[in-house]
């Protein structure tokens, strides 16, 4: 498995549960987030979790890379760049919805929801398209 792959799986298993767990409180438990600060520190909580599954797995992904041939070549950069273009589409759909959309009939926290559903969503694609590219994926791979 590549470096690059390793890090997209790493980011995969670092933001898919505290921001499925986040959503699935968003949508079923509404009057629990009543507050400002409640929400706030929902927020806060996800984000935490995020960062610390982030930092515990890139601290252990560089030891165990230690040595290793690094280097990205031609195919890594491709996949990356595919992926992160198809992701952008996606990002900007979402952002378009909820910055000149959304503010014609909702507001506060709904379009603040649903502008970091569309980062986490564009981020999430982003890196399985890059597990699949790894994967032979012909949506990636020339």
């Amino acid at each position: 498995m590549s470096p690059s792959e390793r890090r997209a799986r790493l980011a995969l298993w670092a933001l898919c549960p505290p921001y499925i767990v986040y959503f699935v409180l968003q949508i079923s438990s509404p009057a629990w987030l009543g507050s400002m600060w409640t929400r706030i520190a929902c927020l806060a909580a996800t984000a935490g979790v995020h960062a610390a599954i982030s930092v515990i797995g890139w601290v252990v992904l560089t030891a165990r890379e230690r040595g290793e041939h690094l280097l990205a070549d031609e195919r890594d950069r491709a996949i990356e760049v595919r992926a992160t273009r198809i992701a952008y589409y996606v990002l900007m759909a979402g952002t378009v919805i909820a910055g000149m959309v959304m503010p014609f009939s909702r507001s506060g926290w709904e379009i603040v929801n649903r502008a970091l559903l569309a980062i986490v969503l564009a981020e999430m694609l982003r890196n399985v398209l890059i597990v699949l590219g790894y994967r032979g994926s012909s949506l990636l791979v020339e």
